[in-house]
């Protein structure tokens, strides 16, 4: 899973921060305007933009507010948690040994 960022367990659900900090900073990159102005318009500070794009976490709020702006819904950067696999494989525990008493 290459955006995980938030923890390093990928059966937890988590959020792409790499994605998103792309796609504000294509979106930036597109826009006349200064940074200011944009977080001003978006309803977040400067700091807050910033660190959106550099791929930091920031609140909810403001994952919302900064998805509005992309005009592209939250879940788009949203990692669902991935199931184990079944593997067939026997634990120590579940395999009986002749002999001898259990651990």
């Amino acid at each position: 899973m290459t955006g995980l960022q938030n923890g390093s367990n990928p059966s937890y659900a988590d959020y792409d921060l790499r994605a998103f900090a792309r796609e504000l900073r294509g979106k930036r990159a597109v826009d006349p305007r200064g940074m200011r102005d944009i977080a001003d318009e978006i309803g977040v500070t400067l700091s807050d933009f910033s660190r959106a794009m550099g791929g930091q976490m920031v609140s909810v709020g403001k994952v919302i507010a900064l998805c509005r702006w992309l005009d592209v819904p939250v879940e788009r950067f949203y990692l669902p948690p991935e199931k184990p696999k079944e593997t067939g494989c026997f634990t120590r525990t579940s395999v009986k040994h002749e002999g001898r008493a259990p651990p």
